[in-house]
């Protein structure tokens, strides 16, 4: 693989895994934010609070969706740029 297109590989793939991180920041930290009114509220979910709850999972969830994502981004990447396996 030439140089140019080595360097534009890593960029692609530089620029997925930002736009993923941000992503799951926003929803990790915005879903925090956001589900605060439900503490105000008192409601529990299985004797946690709300907000609590919602925000873990939450971020969990975003997690190991932006695996699979990543995963088929990168696949779709290497076949661009030749270097699937």
């Amino acid at each position: 693989m030439d140089k140019e297109k080595l360097e534009a590989y890593h960029r692609a793939n530089v620029r997925v895994i930002t736009i993923l991180l941000i992503v799951w920041a926003l929803v990790s930290y915005g879903g925090a934010l956001i589900a605060k009114s439900l503490f105000k509220a008192g409601i529990t979910i299985l004797g946690f609070p709300a907000h609590y709850w919602i925000s873990a999972q939450l971020s969990v969830i975003t997690f190991v969706i932006e695996i699979f994502v990543y995963a088929w981004i990168m696949n779709n990447l290497d076949k661009k740029y030749g270097v699937e396996e």
